[in-house]
Parts: structure tokens; C-alpha cells; sequence
């Protein structure tokens, strides 16, 4: 069965996308968004901090229908949303570890931990809902819930996010995704999207990238460290 996956912007690309989830000065942003990729396509920079108000009006609608509601934030992604978000501290959250493993040419490799796991099952909890950064295949909601959702026998599953690819047959096990911003690519496939807190924290990652996407890889590293 299919779950509806609502939105309040669309980005329709075949271009780049880099998710700014820390802050960047006017000075080198305006110095990333000069550089030009290999292929022509456009590199374009979404600002997390706008993405976040965007998501706590969501939020704010979806708890205004629920009840005994747990937030719960997989991963390290999930840490941005969580620091600009004002609304889960009224409520019960969790944060549990997810690890999404990629390299270029594989599928990606998803490993979620317990929700709660000094509790065997939780009766009371009547929603939960994840927040994360970006939902690009799904794969670590997927499988949060495959790990969890026999514990909370009476929970409804809702994902939101910051940026949500095109997932057409939404999430399994989800009541309903919700989303900040949805993107399209015009051809099949999905939109690559990074995060600057990523790049800036992995050298191998950001070099990796550079090198493959853009034609002055040096300069973009060097912005990177600004």
C-alpha cells in the first residue's frame, strides 16, 4: 500500500545540490556558487536554516493531530534538524545511531540501532516521528522501522525531513512522509545531494568529490576551509 509524501517546495534539477547545514560567510558562499562543475550542470546551495522553519511548521501541524508522541533523530544528519527545532522539546525524543556506508558504483549499506533499548515493548507511545536531514533512498527509515516497530505495538510511524528525493511509493510501514522541500530530477534517477558538514569533516570525502564533480576541485577545498 502506498503512503502519501506531502511537501511545501519542489526543486525540479539535474544538477547538484549541497545541503548548507552549517554556517558559510556571504564571502565564501558567494565564492562556491562562482565554481562551475565538470559537466555544466548547475551546483546549487540550499540553505538548512530556512529548510528548518520550513519543517517546524510542518511539525507544528502533525502534532497538533497526534498524541503521546516520541521524536526520534537517526544519525548524525539528524543532529542539524534536531539544534534548530524548538518544538520536540515539548515532547518525549530519542536520538539512536545510524550509519549509511556508500561507495561510488555500489548500493548503499544502512546500520540502525534499537529505539529505547533499555525497553523490551512499549505500549504507550502512540507516534513516532523520525526527523532527518535528507531522505534520499529511504533506506535508513526502512529500516528503522523493520528493526523496531514490533517494540511499539501501538505507535503510527510519520517521516519528515529536511530534503526528501522523489519517493513515489513512499516508505513502508509509514503512516505518511512529510518534507521541506522535494526534488525532482526532468530524467530518471535521483538529484546527488551532499551536506556541507560532511565535506568539511571528511577530507577524503570532499577531495573525492571535488575531483569528480568540479573543474577547480583545489579552489572548492580551499572554500571549504574558510
Amino acid at each position: 500500500m502506498e503512503n502519501k509524501l506531502t511537501f511545501s517546495k519542489e526543486i525540479i534539477t539535474n544538477g547538484r545540490i549541497i545541503l548548507v547545514d552549517e554556517p558559510l560567510s556571504t564571502k565564501t558562499r558567494l565564492g562556491l556558487e562562482k565554481l562551475t562543475t565538470i559537466d555544466e550542470k548547475e551546483l546549487i546551495f540550499l540553505d538548512g536554516s530556512q529548510l528548518a522553519i520550513d519543517l517546524e511548521e510542518i511539525i507544528k501541524e502533525i502534532v497538533k493531530n497526534e498524541r503521546n508522541i516520541l521524536f526520534v533523530f537517526p544519525g548524525n544528519g539528524s543532529n542539524y534538524p534536531r539544534k534548530l527545532s524548538q518544538i520536540y522539546t515539548d515532547y518525549s525524543y530519542v536520538g539512536v545511531k545510524a550509519k549509511r556506508i556508500w561507495q561510488p558504483g555500489t548500493d548503499p549499506v544502512v546500520f540502525v540501532d534499537i529505539i529505547m533499548p533499555e525497553m523490551f515493548l512499549i505500549t504507550d507511545v502512540k507516534t513516532i516521528i523520525v526527523v532527518d536531514d535528507v531522505i534520499s533512498s529511504g533506506l535508513t527509515l526502512r529500516k528503522l522501522y523493520q528493526k523496531n516497530s514490533w517494540r511499539f505495538t501501538q505507535a503510527k510511524w510519520i517521516g519528515t525531513s529536511w530534503l526528501c528525493q522523489n519517493l513515489q511509493n513512499g516508505i513502508k510501514g509509514y503512516d505518511h512522509l512529510e518534507t521541506a522541500c522535494i526534488v525532482k530530477k526532468t530524467s530518471l534517477g535521483k538529484v546527488p545531494i551532499n551536506s556541507l558538514s560532511t565535506l568539511r569533516n571528511n577530507l577524503e570525502i570532499a577531495t573525492s568529490y571535488a575531483r569528480r564533480h568540479l573543474k577547480e576541485p583545489e579552489l572548492f577545498l580551499k572554500f571549504l576551509k574558510e
